[in-house]
């Protein structure tokens, strides 16, 4: 029994080692071949000789692999908060990273909808020597998900809020951009409720457009909401009766406590 117990062990040890002892580009070899299966099973999907419903569970499950072995690295590995991931930069993974590299999300496409756009995101934030992360997913059937794909940053007293940035694809035609606040607050990421509105107190901000509006705008181009990190002033498009995107942007202005709407 001693002997066995010896044996588990080691093999226990090894295992922890062999784990533990990954390169940066090991990981994310790893994590590519998980990703690459979500497009391959996509395809099947679009596959008029392929077993539809089969393709599409399988496309379900690629997704849930990836994320889970996405959400588990981060865990695991404090150094990949870091790590550029280039390859799956390449390959249409936004990752998003805060000017303090506290916080970054992972965010893609999982291809599961029509011209909705589910996306699924990995959250990865670090408290002290700690790194934690979490998945962020659609909870139901039909229901969309943003896609982060910038975050901005600014400190208040002794707090450091997070704006990110997001887009979420609801049809060929609807169109949503947003801020969304978050806060590291006592070990855990949360909602950081402080724009203040007529309707109460808030942690982003959206708006819906029409996409044939900016479809013949370059990307780059394209009015998009941003922070301004000088004047702590969040600036979003202004869209007319008709979600017709403008040239023009509404305001809201970090007072001390709360962003407010302010005259432009």
């Amino acid at each position: 029994m001693k002997y066995l117990n010896l044996l588990l062990l080691l093999f226990g040890c090894l295992l922890s080692s062999t784990l533990f002892a990954q390169t940066p580009k090991q990981i994310e070899d790893n994590l590519f071949k998980s990703f690459y299966k979500i497009g391959y099973w996509y395809q099947k999907v679009n596959d008029t000789t392929f077993d539809i419903v089969k393709a599409g569970d399988s496309l379900e499950k690629a997704n849930d692999v990836f994320a889970k072995k996405l959400e588990s690295y981060a865990k695991k590995f404090p150094s990949t908060i870091a790590y550029p991931f280039t390859l799956l930069k390449k390959n249409y993974v936004d990752i998003s990273t805060s000017f303090d590299g506290l916080f970054r999300i992972y965010s893609w496409d999982t291809w599961t909808g029509g011209t909705m756009h589910y996306f699924e995101n990995v959250m990865q934030y670090k408290t002290g020597a700690n790194v934690n992360a979490l998945i962020d997913k659609p909870e139901g059937e039909a229901v969309s998900n943003y896609n982060y794909n910038k975050i901005y940053s600014f400190r208040v007293n002794d707090k450091i809020y997070y704006l990110a940035r997001y887009l979420m694809i609801g049809s060929t035609k609807d169109v949503f951009d947003g801020i969304h606040i978050f806060i590291i607050n006592n070990g855990k990421l949360t909602d950081a409720r402080i724009i203040k509105t007529h309707s109460g107190l808030h942690s982003e901000l959206s708006y819906e457009y029409d996409f044939g509006s900016v479809v013949d705008i370059d990307y780059e181009r394209r009015p998009r909401p941003y922070f301004d990190e000088k004047t702590n002033t969040i600036y979003l498009p202004l869209v007319d009766s008709n979600n017709q995107m403008t040239n023009k942007f509404i305001l809201y202005k970090f007072t001390g406590q709360y962003f407010e709407r302010v005259k432009n």
